[in-house]
């Protein structure tokens, strides 16, 4: 797990033990190494998020890491969505509806993201509106992709 994603969840208080965890294999799969950081990549199933946090602030500080911006969190996790959709449109429409939408109503004033919002009115009208447009779902999915290509960095 990338650091700014992690960090994006602490942010958004959703991290979890295994996000931490995680991160630390990435981390050493990458090539770093500390004491902490192989402890934190070591722990097991129960693990208390205490614990696991207190590894993870070691690791951070014998790594010599700047703790990215909350700008920056979330420009990495909205890359990361966009590459989920490229990556496997058969998602593209949950994570454009469930994800996407809430990344740029929570965190973007932008008018190039502003068609988020048209794409999550697209995705209501074809799920519970009228559709009078009679969006299919092909459209729908084509216009999320074209979109989430001109977003990856």
């Amino acid at each position: 797990m990338d650091t700014k994603i992690l960090y994006f969840k602490k942010y958004e208080s959703e991290v979890t033990s295994d996000d931490y965890v995680n991160w630390a294999i990435a981390m050493l799969l990458n090539g770093y190494s500390t004491y902490s950081l192989n402890i934190l990549a070591s722990l097991s199933e129960p693990r208390n998020i205490f614990e696991v946090e207190e590894y993870f602030n070691r690791a951070f500080k014998e790594l010599s890491l700047r703790e990215p911006t909350l700008q920056e969190c979330v420009e990495s996790y909205l890359s990361h969505l966009m590459r989920r959709i490229v990556d496997n449109e058969n998602n593209a429409i949950d994570i454009a509806y469930n994800e996407v939408y809430f990344m740029v109503r929570d965190h973007f004033i932008n008018e190039e993201l502003s068609v988020w919002y048209e794409i999550s009115e697209m995705i209501d009208d074809y799920r519970y509106g009228d559709n009078i447009g009679k969006i299919t779902k092909e459209v729908i999915i084509t216009k999320i992709v074209e979109e989430a290509k001109k977003h990856i960095n």
